[in-house]
C-alpha cells in the first residue's frame, strides 16, 4: 500500500505539481483515499466510482501459505473467472463483446511479472482504508450504476454518510463500470464537478441518488 502510494506521489510530483482531481473506480477508490489522506496537498477533490472501500484488505488471504497463493493466483487469472467478472460487471452487453472485453481485460495477467506482483500484494494484506474515510475533507463526488452486482448500494449510502463533503450521482442502466456502459453521461458528471456544477439535467441519464439504504 504504501509503495503504491508512494509511487503515485511521485507521478505527480514529478509531472502535475499541482492539485488534481483524483478519479478512482472500484477498488482504486480505496487507492484515492489512502492517497488523499496522506497527501492532501496533492489532490483537489476526489471522484468515487462504485467504490470497493470497506473490504479490511485481502483478509485471510493474507495467511496463506506461499505455494496456496500462487495456485489461487493462477485460478484468478482463467478465462472462466475472469469471464464470470465481466458478466456481472457489465450491464446488458451481448456475450461476444463481454468475451471480446475479457480477453482484452486479462492481458495484463500475462505478462511475466503479474503473478509474484499479486502474490506480493495479497501476502501484503492489501488495502484498508475504513479507518481513514472520515478523514478525508475534500470535496467528493460518489458515481454508481444503478445495476451494479459487486458493490452494494447500502455500502455507496454509508460512505456518503461517512464523507463530510460529499454528494451521489447516480448513473442509469449502468453496471459497476458506468464509465465504460455510459461514458459520455460520466464525463459529463465529473466535468461539472470539476466546475463546481451540482445540477442534474432533467434528460440525463443519471440522477441525484435517494439517499436512503433502500436498495440492497
Amino acid at each position: 500500500m504504501a509503495s503504491k502510494r508512494h509511487h503515485l506521489y511521485q507521478l505527480w510530483k514529478s509531472h502535475i505539481r499541482r492539485p488534481m482531481i483524483l478519479v478512482g473506480p472500484s477498488l482504486g477508490a480505496s487507492v484515492a483515499i489512502d492517497f488523499t489522506v496522506h497527501y492532501p496537498e496533492a489532490v483537489e477533490k476526489l471522484v468515487l466510482i462504485n467504490p470497493s472501500v470497506y473490504a479490511e484488505g485481502t483478509g485471510h488471504l493474507a495467511k496463506l501459505p506461499e505455494s496456496v497463493a500462487y495456485a489461487g493466483v493462477s485460478l484468478l487469472k482463467s478465462l472462466p473467472l475472469r469471464l464470470y467478472a465481466n458478466m456481472l460487471a457489465f450491464n446488458s452487453i451481448p456475450f461476444l463483446t463481454i468475451l471480446d472485453w475479457t480477453n482484452v481485460g486479462r492481458l495484463h495477467c500475462l505478462l511475466p511479472w503479474w503473478k509474484d506482483a499479486t502474490v506480493s500484494f495479497m501476502l501484503s494484506g492489501g488495502y484498508n482504508v475504513i479507518s481513514q474515510i472520515k478523514q478525508v475533507k475534500h470535496k467528493t463526488l460518489i458515481i454508481c450504476g444503478e445495476k451494479d452486482q459487486i458493490v452494494s448500494y447500502k455500502l455507496v449510502v454509508k460512505l456518503h454518510s461517512e464523507l463530510s463533503n460529499a454528494i451521489i450521482r447516480e448513473v442509469y442502466d449502468s453496471g459497476h463500470l458506468p464509465h465504460v456502459d455510459n461514458p459520455k453521461w460520466v464525463a459529463k458528471l465529473i466535468a461539472n464537478f470539476a466546475e463546481d456544477d451540482a445540477g442534474v439535467d432533467a434528460k440525463s441519464p443519471f440522477c441525484l441518488a435517494q439517499v436512503t439504504a433502500s436498495r440492497g
